[in-house]
């Protein structure tokens, strides 16, 4: 895959920890995929859970014990309803090898913090047009928020406003300018909704966009540049960052 799009979301956290399953059987080599422990699933769109089937089949044989699969009720149903089928892939009850399910559900809920592979994290309700959680995650150091898609909304910022320790917002940025209704429509961003909303965020803190579509990377990219704002960064698909 070209390492400058992103068809896919997955960001993966200190080797064993993945926010959303779109790009977990492909980014990552077969190692890399063995190590993950604990996988959140923010919200139930292809492009966010697209290979957690081939993730787990890539794994089949080798996992010891289940991998911890967060995910509220409704996309947990959504994923055994309409991905795990027998139409389609497997399905969930049938997921297990000779020494564990591969999978053990963790239902999460909007506000309800929760501790996995040595983080906390609090699941926060973002505007998208499906149930969707920005996720803040912390260790004893730093706080990083994930918020999914989005578009505008108030919580979340409400919520990390109070956070002393945020380091880095990773924010959707999918469309370009022109496209700025769509984005409204669609509830994602564009640049122009980007610098909207950002009166609501903690000032000082970097704000990496994610989630540009493929077709319009360099558009957002050179949109972001004429904005000249130190603050706003493309973050790189397949980079490691430290906080």
């Amino acid at each position: 895959m070209d390492g400058r799009v992103q068809l896919l979301t997955t960001y993966l956290i200190n080797d064993t920890l993945a926010i959303d399953a779109g790009a977990i059987a492909i980014g990552l080599t077969p190692e890399e995929q063995l190590r993950i422990r604990s996988i959140i699933i923010t919200h139930a769109h292809l492009d966010h859970v697209f290979s957690l089937p081939l993730y787990l089949t890539n794994l089949f044989d080798e996992i010891r014990e289940p991998v911890n699969l967060y995910a509220t009720q409704s996309d947990f149903d959504a994923m055994r309803q309409h991905i795990f089928t027998p139409r389609v892939w497997i399905t969930l009850d049938t997921m297990k090898n000779d020494r564990a399910d591969l999978v053990s559900w963790r239902p999460i809920r909007t506000g309800e913090s929760f501790l996995t592979e040595g983080l906390k994290v609090t699941p926060i309700q973002v505007t998208h047009t499906v149930l969707t959680h920005g996720l803040i995650v912390e260790d004893d150091r730093s706080a990083l928020l994930f918020t999914s898609d989005t578009g505008a909304t108030e919580r979340i910022w409400q919520v990390t406003s109070e956070c002393d320790n945020l380091r880095a917002i990773f924010i959707d940025l999918s469309f370009p300018n022109r496209m700025t209704e769509l984005a409204r429509a669609s509830q994602h961003h564009s640049p122009a909704t980007l610098l909207e909303e950002m009166s609501k965020m903690k000032p000082g803190i970097p704000i990496y966009a994610v989630h540009i579509k493929a077709a319009y990377r360099d558009q957002v990219i050179e949109e972001i540049e004429a904005l000249n704002n130190p603050r706003i960064i493309v973050a790189e698909v397949g980079r490691e960052y430290e906080f």
